[in-house]
């Protein structure tokens, strides 16, 4: 019997997408979504906790998908987790787990509120980071960094 591996998130986009290229030619489209958990405290006020999921996805879908995938555009992604190892300059193991994008959807009307200046639906905290360092201490997936050698 094989194992499940899906994930469906909604939120919005941390920044504009980035295209870029694998050693192959093969394209890709990578992109944070910013995720609010929401409760109300004991003074009776809303709270959001942000989550940040790294999103990347393939082909000539990224290619088509990226110059709409605009900061604070509010979307919904399926597909699956892919956990990435790799050793630093330093020989220090990093790793990092990502959503390897098979559908994206875009919300409706969050489009043209961007376009008129607005952060369409955005409620995140300020930019996402993508730099910070990545241990196995820390088992974060902050550092969102793409190998040549992911399987697609």
């Amino acid at each position: 019997m094989g194992n499940i591996n899906k994930v469906i998130i909604e939120g919005n986009l941390t920044k504009s997408a980035e295209l870029g290229h694998w050693t192959n030619g093969t394209a890709y489209c990578r992109f944070t979504i910013a995720n609010n958990e929401s409760y109300k405290d004991d003074a009776g006020n809303w709270v959001d906790i942000p989550s940040f999921f790294d999103c990347v996805m393939k082909g000539n879908y990224a290619e088509a998908m990226h110059k709409h995938l605009l900061k604070g555009r509010h979307v919904t992604v399926e597909g699956r987790l892919k956990q990435n190892k790799w050793k630093d300059e330093n020989g220090i193991n990093k790793f990092a787990v990502i959503i390897k994008v098979d559908e994206l959807s875009l919300a409706p009307g969050s489009f043209q509120a961007k376009e008129q200046g607005a952060d369409a639906n955005y409620s995140g905290a300020a930019d996402y980071q993508q730099s910070a360092p990545v241990s196995e201490e820390n088992y974060s997936s902050q550092d969102f960094n793409i190998p040549d050698e992911i399987p697609f």
